[in-house]
């Protein structure tokens, strides 16, 4: 697929790699990421990740002054993304979270894949996962993806969800950063919240208090 651009107000642009989420279309989301890191347009003031789009900030006044707007920005994308970029991603930062799998909706996880709570914690645990974007919460990393064999619903109702939560919500998994309204089955908790940047690694360690 073509990227497709689209302004986002009048001072960001998102760039769309694909209409549905892969590692290949991530993988591409991450290489132009550093490019733009690597390479700044002007006026550039943040980059943002997520599953399938890169977003660029600008600042209004170097694209209202250089580009006459976000439409002469585009033209300059267009021309970067046509460009030849062959880059080395960077491996990301591995984070060793340790888990009390104690959670609240633990049972009802494992009762809905048809396993044990232990068979639960086993495949959650015995696997890396990839850091795609941060977003809902200041902090709040979306990881995935999770083996299908414990792939869940969210909760129909948001459910009070405490500092450290950590939760299962289709092929993702994340920890809650501070305490909120949540539809994430709950499966367990950690005192270990670091501060994840796209790209990171992370494995979940169980442990027992």
């Amino acid at each position: 697929m073509k990227p497709q651009i689209y302004e986002l107000g009048d001072s960001a642009l998102t760039i769309e790699f694909g209409n549905e989420f892969s590692e290949n279309v991530h993988q591409e989301v991450m290489k132009r990421f550093y490019q733009f890191q690597s390479f700044p347009l002007p006026g550039t003031l943040d980059l943002i990740p997520a599953y399938t789009s890169l977003t660029i900030v600008f600042d209004l006044r170097v694209v209202a002054s250089r580009f006459e707007g976000l439409a002469g920005m585009k033209t300059l994308i267009e021309q970067k993304l046509a460009e030849a970029f062959t880059a080395v991603i960077p491996e990301g930062r591995l984070h060793e979270i340790p888990c009390v799998y104690e959670g609240p909706d633990l049972a009802s996880v494992a009762s809905a894949c048809g396993l044990s709570e232990q068979e639960i914690i086993r495949i959650h645990s015995e696997k890396e996962y990839t850091v795609y974007f941060l977003g809902f919460l200041p902090g709040f990393a979306y990881m995935g993806t999770t083996d299908e064999r414990i792939t869940v619903d969210r909760k129909l109702t948001p459910a009070p969800i405490q500092q450290g939560d950590i939760g299962l919500a289709g092929n993702q998994t994340g920890i809650y950063p501070s305490a909120s309204p949540g539809g994430w089955q709950i499966i367990g908790r950690t005192a270990s919240i670091p501060h994840f940047r796209a790209g990171d690694r992370v494995r979940f360690i169980p442990v027992t208090l």
